[in-house]
């Protein structure tokens, strides 16, 4: 079988989590990354993470190429993509993991040099076209360049597409009780952003933030606009998400209905992206998870028939970058 050719422009969190999904995986060959960094810092960020431990693999360098067992890939550290010269690598997809360049038009360039696919792995600024596994990604339509949302949106729009096709949303609000990011101050510091709570230091607060969720959302339900309220609760830790729902539904249901309706999605058309689990886990114990979200059936609470509650937990990193691997797998079709 041909192998799925992939370019990572980005080479952080997304990016490195996205290469070892991938590694694992005999459909996909990474021909070359990009980043700003230096070829020694490739290998040691590859090598070594705090989250996910040691990689088993001897890695090198050698010359430009980043060795990893038996694969050899080839570095960039191009500031302006338009100078990268992708063309004699033959890209079938290149993954936007920059957290840059979020329109339709400044990822064109990749395109000029033969680069048949571009996802991006976080929500645009622009009309860009939006697939999120297990939600619509059975609609893609040969697009280009694409987004593939946020871990969030990939979280929260499969749930909410089942609850709204079983029982119909009238409204619902979500707390992300979430994990810290590089974007965040340590200590302590100034910050650019309006909200204040944003310069204090990560590793010592709880910040309640606002969440580009909610606009994303109202994109992927249109019907939901102004009926939707997301809350981006940061809290000291490292790796993880547990999503809160509170979902008011046209038709009533109860706990067993609701309970019964999850686990059969989750064994049949959202196998591998939605799982439901009976045990009595916390974040550390889904570090490492695949799925988009995990929901917590024991959490689960239906109040007064027409009041769901759900509780749902993600690893924000890897279980987005394994279903990003996926819809890369989808557009190469």
């Amino acid at each position: 079988m041909q192998k799925i050719r992939v370019f990572i422009n980005g080479f952080g969190r997304i990016g490195r989590s996205t290469f070892r999904v991938m590694l694992d995986d005999e459909a996909f060959e990474i021909v070359g990354i990009n980043d700003l960094f230096s070829y020694e810092q490739f290998a040691y960020f590859l090598k070594y993470d705090s989250l996910f431990k040691t990689l088993p693999d001897k890695i090198t360098i050698d010359d430009d190429l980043l060795c990893v067992g038996e694969h050899k890939i080839k570095l960039f550290t191009q500031e302006d993509p338009s100078k990268l010269e992708l063309a004699s690598l033959d890209v079938d997809v290149l993954l936007q993991c920059s957290g840059m360049s979020l329109t339709l038009e400044t990822n064109r360039c990749y395109l000029d040099q033969r680069v048949k696919r571009v996802i991006l792995s976080t929500p645009p600024h622009d009309d860009m076209p939006t697939y999120i596994m297990g939600f619509n990604h059975l609609d893609y339509k040969d697009e280009t360049i694409i987004s593939n949302s946020s871990c969030s949106a990939n979280a929260m729009a499969p749930i909410m597409e089942m609850i709204d096709k079983s029982y119909g949303i009238k409204s619902a609000s979500v707390s992300m009780i979430h994990s810290y990011t590089s974007e965040q101050n340590l200590l302590d510091s100034k910050g650019t952003s309006s909200d204040l709570r944003r310069s204090r230091s990560a590793t010592q607060n709880i910040l309640p933030l606002g969440s580009t969720a909610t606009a994303t959302l109202g994109i992927l339900f249109p019907h939901l606009k102004g009926k939707l309220y997301t809350k981006s609760i940061r809290v000291p830790i490292s790796a993880t998400t547990l999503y809160d729902f509170t979902v008011y539904v046209e038709k009533t249901t109860d706990r067993a209905s609701l309970n019964a309706m999850f686990k059969k999605q989750a064994e049949g058309t959202l196998e591998n992206i939605i799982a439901t689990d009976e045990s009595y886990k916390v974040s550390s114990d889904y570090i490492h998870n695949r799925h988009s979200a995990t929901i917590d059936m024991p959490l689960t609470e239906v109040i007064d028939g027409n009041c769901i509650k759900i509780t749902a937990w993600q690893d924000n990193e890897y279980g987005y970058a394994h279903q990003l691997v996926q819809m890369a797998k989808v557009v190469s079709v």
